[in-house]
C-alpha cells in the first residue's frame, strides 16, 4: 500500500500532469510524468470502466498496479508525479508481466537512478 503521502487524489494534480509532463506509452500502461517541487514522488493510479465494467477486476488491477510501483518506488528517481493510465490489454495480465512493462516504461522516460 503507498502512504498517503505519495497518493495524487486532487483534480489540479492530475491536471497540471497531463498538461506538461511527459509521457510514455506502452501495451498495457501509458505514463504521464511531470517534476514536483516536493522531493517524493507521488502516483495516480487511472483506470476506466472502459478497461472492464466488473469493480472486483479494476480493483485488483489497481492493487497489481499499486504494489510494483511500491516496490520499483526506491529505484526511481525523487520528486516526481507520475499518472498511470491502465489500458484495457493490462486485464488478466501476469503480476510478472505487468512489473516489466511498468518497469520498461520507466526507462524510457529516463526516471530510473541506475539508468543515464
Amino acid at each position: 500500500m503507498l502512504a498517503k503521502s505519495q497518493r495524487l487524489a486532487r483534480d489540479k494534480d492530475f491536471a497540471k500532469i497531463f498538461k506538461s509532463g511527459k509521457s510514455c506509452y506502452g501495451k498495457f500502461f501509458g505514463i504521464k510524468a511531470a517534476a514536483n517541487e516536493r522531493g517524493a514522488n507521488r502516483y495516480g493510479i487511472i483506470i476506466s470502466a472502459k478497461v472492464s465494467k466488473k469493480a472486483i477486476e479494476r480493483n485488483k488491477l489497481k492493487r497489481q498496479v499499486r504494489e510494483v510501483i511500491r516496490r520499483l518506488d526506491k529505484k526511481l528517481i525523487s520528486g516526481v508525479d507520475l499518472a498511470v493510465v491502465v489500458l484495457p490489454a493490462a486485464l488478466g495480465r501476469s503480476f510478472k508481466s505487468i512489473g516489466d512493462e511498468l518497469k520498461m516504461i520507466f526507462t524510457k522516460l529516463k526516471l530510473l537512478k541506475n539508468h543515464d
